[in-house]
């Protein structure tokens, strides 16, 4: 039977579940992050919330009812927990004293399901292996809390040791729990030397749990550290069941010396009496006087004994079964109805608060800032690469054919100079050798050849000199388009730097002809003696016996024979020889300066080029890489944490209007089938509440009311029939509200009971009576009842006072 309550959970759970998978997420990228701006420290902050919703998205589509349990250790809690579900669950509850939540629900199969810190999750089959593990974990965790004490820091699971164990779920079979569909809770035991965990845990209850079951034995009773803690216990929940766990068989020693029944086995009421007179504190007391708190002296081991053994609830006690009746009364009643919804809502707004703060942190703006520098730099050096990749295949030859006009320009007008030099040159050297009686030798080597030495000379400084000039230029005297400008600009390649660098490892004049003149004396024409013709001597005889051999014309020629055998037409045509030659190497070396000197210098300027871009690609290659996989890390934590900011904003948009409408609802039809209803009429038009800053909800629209403040459980029946509570107040509804239903009770057995026919008189004057929306003190959604009855001004003051803590 679908209920309107049941439909508030179908569209609860379609608000809240969908949260999950963004935080998985965002908790996987924060984990593996490695980054120095602070966002990893936001994991601790989302494995919690996701550890919450997740609960809490299992709390409200199960509509489960938890029953949490807390108490010093030893004091009787697993034995409570075996006469609540009528289930021996003790072996569960004994594990070792790890503080964590221990969840005990009904399986057909024994199962045990491990949730950590940082979110994973282990299944386990049979208890052996469940307290190997625990055992472990347990002196891993004591270590670890010591490590962090002796460095005086605050010890965070979170923080310090994330693979600690946080959760429990416990499954077996337990019939009784299968049938009223609640959750045992076991809490660590207090006073425990690991208590790191209990404000957390007490906090994870603080709007998923309206009442609270503390146990003590009765020789604690009177300890006043026993009670340290019940303070917070009384702001925590609206309703504390306070069992005194009391031993029947204790024996006492008599004036007779005989052993007779202790105080507490056939009068435990009055040792009830003495706590509340002798040792009881103000807020105890006030809780006592509100109805918040009631106490039972239960012989629990016996009542736990005859629960298991399939007996009634009678058979533990009648302090057992005014506990039992008034837990099944409590969780039935409408108050605790809408506290479920209520609180649901609560919590949801204030988890979507959390996450709205966790998206607008600093370090979140900051990892968003660092991931568009990164981007930034990526795409520098992207284009950085394709630069190296464009100048790369460039033609550098190209840019350089002015520069070899210029080269060749330079050293023809240098040359015609050089020309008339030498020519002079070489006439004062003909001259000085005719007037001396040096071999053809010696006018080679001594006299001519060193003006061409000097004209080698002068044309290779000359092409330094105009390398210099222009490799000194921003392009080392390149014509370079605009786009390789800037493409060389854009990596930092300086042509001028590369330019200078080259003509370091050139030599302008290597190639050139060597100053070495090559004249054979074959072409000197030489005149013929008298004898020459007598003796038929040819020009080749005249000239070896004139000059010595043609290989080594190093004969010695007295002046007269100079005068006689070479004569003015000879003198002249040696120096035409001569000047020939020069003329050549003249030749050669415009040539040489035109096109191999400009070629060695392209040639060697573009290999510098080249492995200038090398090392620019390997680096770029490098800073690329760590860029990219920087990028790509920090991003998945950017879009992610973006990603849940979205879903966040989106989640608080559906549960505003979630909130005004079922916040409008009166709480009496919460329990109706929803075919019964008439829909339209059941919330008035409102616009979506908006969260504050702190994470409530403002409900928006007239007459727009929170609805409760803590709770949970299944389907409700009719709330018409349920029997309010004394005092009511929040906490976890049940699927069926039946005034004489057990806690064990089936709820597929249980049908609406039409208010004014079979309800007593109380409860249908309490039906009757109208219930509007109020807001509570402090703004989250939820909803208050007020009757006009004296029963109803306590249902509305003990909400109240709820909210205030």
């Amino acid at each position: 039977m679908k209920t309107l309550l049941s439909q508030f959970c179908e569209e609860f759970d379609g608000v809240v579940r969908p949260l999950l998978q963004p935080l998985t997420q965002a908790a996987d990228t924060l984990n593996h992050v490695s980054d120095k701006t602070g966002v990893r420290s936001l994991l601790p902050t989302v494995l919690d919330v996701r550890h919450h919703l997740s609960t809490l998205a299992d709390k409200v589509a199960e509509q489960q009812a938890y029953v949490l349990i807390f108490g010093p250790l030893k004091s009787g809690k697993s034995t409570l927990m075996n006469a609540i579900s009528a289930a021996y669950v003790s072996e569960v509850t004994t594990l070792p004293a790890y503080p964590c939540m221990v969840y005990v629900s009904h399986a057909d199969k024994v199962s045990f399901t491990v949730t950590r810190y940082n979110g994973q999750q282990e299944e386990f089959g049979d208890m052996a292996s469940m307290r190997t593990l625990l055992e472990w974990a347990h002196n891993e965790l004591a270590d670890r809390i010591r490590e962090v004490e002796a460095r005086h820091e605050t010890f965070d699971p979170n923080e310090h040791i994330p693979q600690a164990i946080r959760r429990i779920d416990v499954r077996l079979p337990a019939q009784h729990l299968e049938e009223s569909s609640a959750a045992l809770v076991d809490t660590p035991g207090l006073y425990s030397r690991m208590k790191f965990g209990y404000d957390r845990m007490t906090r994870e209850f603080r709007n998923t749990a309206s009442s609270a079951i503390f146990v003590v034995k009765t020789d604690n009773l009177f300890l006043e550290q026993v009670f340290d803690e019940f303070g917070d216990l009384l702001k925590l929940f609206s309703r504390i069941f306070l069992v005194v766990n009391i031993d029947s068989t204790k024996r006492d020693l008599l004036a007779d010396g005989e052993l007779g029944p202790s105080l507490e086995c056939h009068d435990p009421d009055r040792i009830i009496t003495a706590f509340e007179n002798l040792s009881m504190t103000a807020p105890l007391k006030a809780a006592l006087k509100e109805g918040r708190l009631k106490i039972y002296p239960v012989d629990l081991l016996r009542a736990a004994s005859s629960r298991v053994k399939g007996k009634d609830a009678a058979d533990g006690g009648p302090a057992f079964k005014e506990f039992m009746s008034d837990l099944t009364d409590y969780l039935n009643s409408t108050d605790y109805l809408v506290a479920f919804l209520g609180d649901s809502l609560k919590q949801a707004w204030g988890l979507l608060g959390e996450l709205k703060n966790l998206c607008e942190r600093d370090s979140v703006k900051e990892l968003g800032e660092k991931v568009v520098r990164l981007q930034a730099e990526r795409d520098r050096l992207e284009g950085m690469e394709q630069a190296a990749e464009r100048l790369g295949a460039c033609d550098w030859d190209s840019f350089f054919g002015a520069l070899g006009e210029d080269l060749s320009g330079i050293a023809r007008g240098r040359i015609e100079k050089l020309r008339d030099q030498t020519s002079h040159g070489l006439g004062d050297a003909m001259d000085a050798w005719f007037d001396g009686d040096s071999s053809y030798q010696s006018l080679l080597t001594d006299l001519a050849q060193p003006l061409l030495a000097r004209s080698r000379d002068d044309l290779t400084a000359t092409a330094r000199g105009v390398l210099e000039t222009v490799a000194s230029t921003d392009t080392a005297g390149a014509q370079v388009p605009e786009k390789i400008r800037q493409d060389l600009e854009s990596l930092g390649v300086d042509l001028g730097a590369l330019g200078k660098a080259c003509l370091k490892q050139i030599d302008p004049g290597s190639g050139m002809a060597h100053a070495n003149l090559d004249v054979p004396t074959s072409r000197i024409p030489v005149k013929k003696g008298f004898l020459d013709y007598v003796c038929l001597r040819g020009q080749g005889s005249v000239r070896r016996r004139l000059f010595g051999p043609e290989d080594a014309p190093n004969q010695p020629i007295p002046k007269s024979v100079k005068q006689r055998r070479l004569g003015t037409a000879g003198r002249d045509a040696l120096q035409d020889v001569l000047e020939k030659a020069f003329d050549g190497f003249f030749e050669g070396a415009l040539e040489h300066l035109s096109t191999q000197v400009l070629k060695l210098y392209v040639g060697t300027l573009r290999m510098g080029i080249k492995a200038e871009l090398r090392k620019i690609k390997e680096g770029n290659a490098l800073r690329k890489s760590s860029v990219d996989r920087r990028l790509s890390e920090l991003s998945r934590v950017s879009d992610s944490l973006n990603g849940l900011g979205e879903v966040v904003e989106k989640a608080c948009v559906v549960l505003g209007s979630l909130s005004n409408r079922y916040g409008e609802t009166d709480p009496a039809l919460l329990a109706k089938p929803v075919k019964e209803l008439d829909t339209a009429k059941l919330t008035t038009p409102a616009t979506p509440a908006k969260p504050t800053p702190d994470g409530a909800a403002k409900p928006a629209g007239p007459g727009a009311a929170p609805v409760g403040t803590t709770g949970g459980a299944k389907d409700a029946t009719s709330a018409a029939t349920s029997k309010p509570a004394t005092p009511p107040a929040p906490g976890a509804v049940r699927r069926d509200l039946e005034p004489s239903r057990s806690l064990t009770a089936r709820r597929g057995d249980l049908q609406p009971v039409p208010a004014g026919k079979d309800a007593p008189a109380s409860d249908r004057e309490s039906s009757a009576t109208s219930t509007k929306p109020a807001s509570s003190g402090n703004g989250a959604p939820g909803a208050a009842s007020s009757t006009t009855s004296a029963q109803g001004s306590s249902t509305a003051e003990g909400n109240g006072s709820r909210a205030d803590n």
